[in-house]
């Protein structure tokens, strides 16, 4: 195996105390990785890093091999909200497109290679058939497989995916969780998620971060390790889960 995204000894900090202190992270090709923390601790900071966003006050970054600049359009990003209000009149395939923004000319003018990469990601996903709707008449998991096409038009070797699942209930996370597995037997994924009781039958390790990173084996998560990781509130949001998922059956 060998890693895609390599971090040691970071610090991050906006000019003010750190953000991130010490990281180190290892991300090995076609991990599934699930990253967790309370909000305000450095989650998104990290991911911008990787993103060549910002840059670190100290420590290395690699991503691909190359500073983190050199290898943003080899990663498909799914931010936590939809870049647009569900009422732009875009359609399913002008949405996917705009992944392909970071390898092609310019929006509106798409090639056949974009043209063929976004059929490809939305075939990938089960949305070929949407393709001529518009986002504004999809179901909340039929958005976010949309946004994952987007995020794969680009042909990524790496997958970052804020909060996938946030406004959607159980049997769409699942399915939208089977559908990352299966992409994860070509692609490294990164995950940020608020139910790491849920995902961890899905990921290989979770990176829980609270200015400082500590890296667990899916196979070390407990009940017990998951409510001193971030105490009664991270228990609190399984459980809201596992009722919800009662209420649905």
């Amino acid at each position: 195996m060998s890693s895609v995204i390599k971090i040691k000894n970071l610090d991050f900090s906006y000019g003010g105390p750190k953000i991130l202190e010490n990281i180190d992270l290892d991300i090995q090709r076609n991990e599934f990785i699930g990253m967790v923390g309370p909000n305000g601790s450095g989650k998104t900071t990290l991911l911008k890093i990787i993103m060549g966003v910002l840059t670190p006050d100290k420590g290395s970054v690699n991503v691909l091999g190359n500073p983190p600049s050199q290898s943003v359009q080899e990663i498909g990003y799914m931010p936590q909200f939809t870049p647009f209000s569900r009422d732009f009149p875009i359609s399913v395939e002008e949405t996917v497109l705009m992944g392909r923004l970071g390898k092609t000319s310019s929006i509106g003018f798409y090639n056949s290679a974009d043209k063929l990469a976004a059929e490809k990601a939305m075939n990938d996903v089960e949305i070929l058939d949407l393709r001529k709707r518009v986002i504004g008449s999809l179901s909340g998991g039929q958005l976010q497989r949309v946004l994952i096409a987007r995020a794969l038009t680009c042909e990524p070797q790496i997958m970052i995916l804020d909060e996938p699942t946030a406004n959607v209930d159980m049997k769409v996370e699942k399915d939208i969780f089977d559908l990352l597995k299966q992409l994860n037997e070509k692609i490294t994924i990164i995950v940020v998620t608020h139910d790491i009781g849920f995902i961890s039958q899905y990921i290989d390790r979770v990176a829980c971060i609270n200015r400082t990173l500590i890296c667990h084996p899916t196979s070390e998560l407990t009940g017990e390790t998951i409510e001193n990781m971030y105490g009664a509130h991270m228990h609190m949001v399984h459980h809201h889960h596992e009722d919800e998922k009662n209420n649905h059956e």
